[in-house]
């Protein structure tokens, strides 16, 4: 997931650099930054699934650069809008 590859945006790019440590504090100020008010209950599983989505991003990106290699180092990443 080297910076620069074309393959994903700064934000991704940023969530993806997160250190195991990280993980809590990020998602706790998202969710603060959206409003969301996260019960201490569920909070630890909340935690625990960005952790699996970043790490199962982190695989999915770099199966990716494999398969497209420095084809896409060329091109700008475009921005997810849901």
């Amino acid at each position: 997931m080297a910076p620069g590859t074309g393959l994903n945006d700064a934000d991704t790019q940023g969530f993806l650099d997160l250190k195991d440590a990280e993980v809590a504090p990020w998602t706790a100020a998202r969710a603060a930054e959206r409003d969301l008010v996260l019960p201490p209950a569920i909070l630890p599983g909340v935690i625990d699934n960005v952790a699996l989505l970043r790490a199962q991003s982190a695989l999915f990106i770099a199966a990716l650069q494999d398969r497209v290699g420095n084809e896409a180092a060329a091109e700008t990443p475009e921005t997810f809008q849901p």
